[in-house]
């Protein structure tokens, strides 16, 4: 729990920082920005708890930000989601991404699956699921990023392609 609290506090002095030098409120800046409409492709991920190669073959469309995903879960369902996403700046090529959504797919089994937070609710005993996540993505060419995707229980790589 501290270490969430650390990395929320240090994210959030960095973000002041970024919105001073922008002349931007701070909830403009934690608001950020609408997403280039992009394909997604993060073939490969792991958990956090044993760090497991996992094939998650995550591959979305996104236009304006909101994205329709579908994956492999970790129970090898097909998953598919639509999410709403935002990206923040934090530096010249590299984007804090942050989204949530719904998914269906996983038929309610992560309301056994420790490390989710609110596990134990509606939100994730029945057939559709809430689903967040945070990424960071770094921009190799003027149409091409890498990103890590984090998940509270998955850690997905892979590319993203600008439209």
């Amino acid at each position: 729990m501290k270490k969430y609290i650390v990395t929320s506090l240090l994210f959030f002095c960095i973000l002041n920082l970024s919105s001073q030098q922008q002349r931007k409120s701070i909830w403009e800046t934690i608001k950020g920005e609408e997403l280039e409409t992009s394909i997604t492709f993060l073939p490969v991920g792991s958990h956090t708890k044993d760090f497991d190669f996992l094939d998650v073959w995550y591959t979305s469309y996104n236009y304006k930000s909101l994205e329709l995903a579908v994956f492999k879960n970790s129970y090898n369902f097909l998953t598919i989601a639509l999410i709403y996403k935002r990206q923040i700046k934090l530096i010249e090529k590299l984007n804090f991404i942050y989204g949530f959504g719904i998914m269906h797919g996983y038929g309610g089994r992560l309301q056994d699956v420790i490390g989710i937070p609110f596990r134990n609710t509606i939100i994730f005993n029945g057939e559709i699921n809430a689903t967040g996540a945070v990424s960071l993505d770094y921009r190799i060419a003027k149409k091409i990023s890498v990103q890590l995707n984090v998940s509270p229980v998955v850690l997905v790589y892979g590319v993203r392609f600008i439209l």
